[in-house]
């Protein structure tokens, strides 16, 4: 079987690793030429996920339609934005019995469609999974052991997508809720810069950060049901479990962004900072329209965009949440 990974960033270079090693050929591609040439010479990627030996089963291209032609399982694995613009020219060389798994998180701001549905628009008969949960790309490629979720319709596909992954440190469990394990996915990121700005501010207190995880949560839960989510979904490893990940983790962008916004950055500095900007920033916009049309209440992700934006202190937001979410948790 040839399994095809479209990106081969922190998640697609951990990822297509792990399928190399459980005994599958992998072909990659990924638009930095520096990156292709040290996987193909070095077998490995010092930008993106450093100090990890890839294994030669892992092979890396710029040939796009050969990856997208060749491959049997294909992995998505780059921003969402750049979704559509990246495959759209290259969708009529895809089989349509290829199972096509999504690795990205975020929701197109022009369309307000996840990365899920929008690959759905693309290959339309293609099988789909989506795969998310608690996956910190640089402790998985050590061996440090991990479950996430894959969702979709046919348990046959995701056994298939299964078999590619499973090993001894490495396990997955089913749903059938795609889009709930995707929007869990999705917005913890937001979540998780906010948690951020409270590192930044030198505020350890595990009260404090519990409180915080479990209101966001809440949030999330909130906006995904409007969307069609079940609620249990959001209390699993898709859910509950990707959000303690990516906020807890120094690993985290989306919480690097946060602790950056604490130091009084820009959204230009933290750009120039980090490279690109982290999804959950992209998805933090689109999240508060779609709060907004479903009438739900989103007050912590508007205290970040507020923050973000400047309309006020990083210390505003400290204390807006203590005053509005601890003082007023019993009222209502």
């Amino acid at each position: 079987m040839q399994v095809g990974f479209v990106g081969l960033g922190n998640m697609g270079s951990a990822m297509a690793n792990l399928v190399a090693e459980n005994g599958f050929d992998v072909i990659g591609w990924e638009i930095n030429r520096e990156v292709v040439e040290q996987i193909t010479r070095e077998h490995r990627n010092e930008r993106f996920l450093p100090g990890v030996e890839l294994h030669p089963k892992l092979r890396a291209t710029q040939d796009l339609g050969e990856v997208v032609a060749s491959s049997d399982v294909l992995f998505v694995a780059i921003p969402s934005v750049f979704i559509r613009k990246t495959l759209e020219p290259v969708a009529d060389k895809l089989a349509r019995t290829t199972i096509v798994v999504n690795l990205a998180k975020g929701i197109d701001a022009a369309t307000m469609m996840t990365a899920f549905q929008t690959l759905g628009l693309l290959f339309p008969q293609n099988p789909h999974v989506m795969l998310s949960g608690p996956s910190i790309a640089n402790e998985f490629s050590r061996g440090m052991p991990t479950v996430v979720v894959l969702a979709g319709r046919d348990k046959v596909t995701l056994m298939a997508v299964a078999r590619l992954l499973d090993n001894d440190h490495f396990r997955t469990r089913f749903s059938d809720d795609a889009i709930g394990v995707e929007l869990g996915g999705v917005l913890k990121n937001i979540y998780a810069i906010g948690l951020g700005i409270f590192d930044g501010k030198g505020i350890r207190s595990v009260n404090f950060r519990s409180s915080y995880l479990t209101i966001a949560l809440e949030e999330m839960t909130k906006i995904g049901v409007a969307l069609g989510a079940r609620p249990q979904t959001f209390a699993y490893l898709a859910g509950m479990g990707d959000l303690l990940a990516t906020s807890l983790s120094e690993h985290s962008h989306n919480r690097r962004m946060g602790v950056l916004l604490a130091k009084g950055y820009d959204l230009g500095r933290i750009r120039q900072e980090m490279g690109v900007l982290p999804e959950g920033y992209n998805t933090l916009k689109t999240a508060l329209t779609i709060a907004e049309k479903y009438h739900v209440s989103a007050s912590l992700a508007k205290c970040l965009w507020d923050v973000i934006h400047g309309r006020y202190e990083a210390e505003k937001f400290v204390y807006l949440f203590i005053r509005d979410f601890i003082q007023g948790e019993g009222e209502a």
